[in-house]
């Protein structure tokens, strides 16, 4: 595998719908500036992948094997630290303030973002927490002092 170049936003995409996945892989594909690395099926691999590819960013399915909470924590855990942001179908605020508290930059629904998805993950990149769920703003007002 090459190295990634300069600037170049290495992705690992791990969902167990393997057709989700490689959607979402196509679609960053096009994007200039992402260049998919791997693609994994559950928790371990996703684990794995991110820490011997050295991804910058990993996008993770929350429902899937070995998904949610605690596998964002493992992945921000590794050396490299990459960016990790949460896909998932349900917009439960108890899952996506567990995955943001575990070091998640982002919670993404997947039915909602295809076309912002390049977007929101750059803005990740950029060291912004991103929730793409309907009403987060006032969850989020009411949950942060100030």
């Amino acid at each position: 595998m090459a190295p990634p170049v300069r600037g170049e936003i290495t992705v690992v995409v791990a969902d167990d719908d393997a057709r989700f996945g490689s959607a979402v892989a196509a679609l960053l594909g096009q994007e200039p500036d992402f260049r998919v690395v791997g693609e994994a099926a559950d928790g371990d691999e996703a684990v794995t992948m991110a820490r011997d590819l050295r991804a910058a960013l990993v996008l993770v399915d929350m429902r899937m094997p070995g998904g949610g909470p605690e596998l964002v924590r493992r992945l921000v855990a590794l050396p490299h630290r990459p960016v990790v942001a949460g896909l998932s179908a349900q917009a439960d605020p108890a899952t996506w303030t567990r995955v943001l508290a575990a070091g998640g930059s982002a919670y993404l629904l997947k039915g909602s973002v295809a076309g912002d998805l390049p977007v929101l993950l750059r803005t990740c990149m950029q060291g912004h927490l991103v929730v793409g769920v309907r009403g987060a703003p006032d969850l989020l007002r009411r949950l942060l002092p100030g």
